[in-house]
């Protein structure tokens, strides 16, 4: 089943439960506030409240485009503004190109084009490589690898929701981590009574001394908001706590629905078969519990097993739970009125200096072990315990900016492994969700707006997507 068929039932089943349930169904204006912030360990100093700034209302209004190692730019425009001429080399085994996607999660969309591309669900992860995650709400740009896939059908094998460019040809794949930045053109919409100056002035401040570095929430799986509670059960060995978490814990910001949908599968725990034909209803929504409940329909029990049906995810929970961890000592030492080592070693790899740098977070959580923790990652051949520090303060390329009606549209650089909303929430208290009083929801051309190339051709490209703001479509707002 292709993503474009999964979110198409969910869809109609979104709105057959909505018109059954409809008190389960209200979506309301979410707000990043310093007391919500802090549960995910972040703590951003502020002599005075901030602006709220309100982002992703179209996906247009959201743009990420990775930087390659040696500086090209993979923009989203359609075949245009390639800065170097690559060639293709039938010799080659590995087959690059960029990869532009709309409304889907990085992983959704490799997903998607491992299917058009007839690749084994078991062999996407050692046939197509990428360097990172982009965001979902967006339009986003980023280069990938394939190894084993036919030029031809590389080119045909575009969707609604991705379009495929610049292929060419090389000997070695991308590696995660492999890019030098990715540049973003962002629109935050604020009210009519947005104080231009005093965003300026916060602007220059942060321009000048950096931002503090944190992990921002996408890291811990918005809207539910669970991914470090996964990883935490896997480093402590309960594996079937870890996909009970997946499966049935609600989310901060899922919608009610949904919420009781999981007390439900909890009432079933065990009954595999029954909990699939609950979750069928919405395959884009459970699309990892589904290929976790295929597994264990057959393999009842084998809750590792489980895990390894889905190998990002895995990791991904992992790697929050030691973000989770960064934000809390990068915090700690900020509301302790001291400044920062430049770098903080990441607590997951096998220095024991680094695990008694955390004792003070990790033995309330009860991983008293080092080598208990290492021990229970090994079923999992995917995560690989090494050595990796976080910088503390990052800066910020401000390449333009401009004050429109609807907000303020800020094209920014960053290194790799920033987040935007973390360098945004030094300047904005940021919401989404539905549109608050006071905000303009008229779409704008955020590239035009800084008198930049048209989006007019991309957003053709992507019309069934952005012919609505998200906040309409509740079945995007998971």
């Amino acid at each position: 089943m292709t993503i474009w068929e999964a979110k198409a039932i969910e869809r109609k089943n979104f709105r057959e439960a909505a018109r059954l349930h409809s008190h389960l169904f209200g979506i309301k204006n979410t707000l990043d506030s310093p007391d919500f912030l802090k549960k995910y360990g972040i703590f951003i100093p502020s002599d005075k409240p901030l602006p709220q700034g309100y982002l992703k209302l179209w996906p247009q209004d959201f743009i990420v485009e990775e930087i390659t190692p040696d500086g090209e730019w993979t923009n989203v425009f359609p075949d245009k503004f390639m800065h170097k001429k690559r060639d293709y080399l039938p010799e080659d085994p590995v087959l690059y190109a960029t990869l532009v996607k709309c409304g889907l999660s990085t992983i959704e969309a490799v997903g998607e084009l491992a299917q058009k591309l007839r690749i084994k669900p078991e062999d996407v992860e050692t046939k197509i490589k990428l360097a990172g995650i982009k965001d979902k709400h967006a339009i986003t740009s980023q280069l990938i690898s394939l190894k084993g896939v036919d030029i031809e059908k590389l080119y045909d094998a575009s969707s609604e929701y991705f379009f495929i460019k610049n292929v060419f040809s090389s000997k070695r794949e991308l590696f995660l981590g492999g890019l030098r930045a990715n540049q973003f053109t962002i629109l935050v919409r604020t009210s009519a009574n947005f104080k231009k100056d005093e965003f300026l002035a916060r602007l220059a401040k942060v321009q000048k001394s950096g931002f503090y570095n944190y992990y921002y929430l996408q890291r811990f799986g918005i809207p539910r908001l669970t991914n470090a509670l996964s990883g935490l059960l896997i480093l402590k060995g309960d594996y079937e706590s870890a996909v009970k978490a997946a499966f049935c814990f609600p989310g901060e910001r899922e919608s009610l629905y949904f919420s009781q949908m999981r007390k439900d599968i909890e009432k079933l725990w065990g009954n595999w078969e029954e909990i699939a034909q609950i979750i069928e209803f919405f395959p884009a929504t459970f699309q990892d519990e589904l290929q976790m409940t295929g597994y264990l329909v057959e393999h009842p029990n084998d809750f590792v097993g489980a895990l390894n049906q889905i190998p990002r995810v895995t990791q991904l929970w992992l790697t929050s739970f030691t973000a989770l961890l960064f934000n809390q000592m990068l915090s700690f030492h900020l509301k302790e009125g001291k400044v920062p080592p430049k770098t903080i070693p990441l607590v997951l790899e096998k220095d024991p200096k680094t695990w008694r740098l955390y004792e003070k977070f990790l033995k309330p959580l009860e991983l008293f072990s080092q080598t208990f923790v290492l021990k229970n990652v090994e079923p999992f051949p995917f995560i690989n315990p090494r050595k990796r520090e976080q910088k503390t303060v990052e800066h910020a390329q401000v390449l333009n900016y401009t004050i429109v009606p609807e907000g303020a549209v800020i094209n920014f650089v960053l290194p790799k492994g920033c987040y935007a909303t973390t360098f945004l929430s030094h300047m904005f208290t940021l919401a989404s969700g539905t549109m608050p009083p006071k905000f303009s929801g008229i779409p704008i051309d955020t590239k035009a707006s800084l008198k930049l190339p048209s989006l007019e051709e991309v957003l053709n490209k992507f019309i069934d997507v952005v012919k609505e703001p998200s906040w309409r479509f509740l079945w995007r707002i998971y």
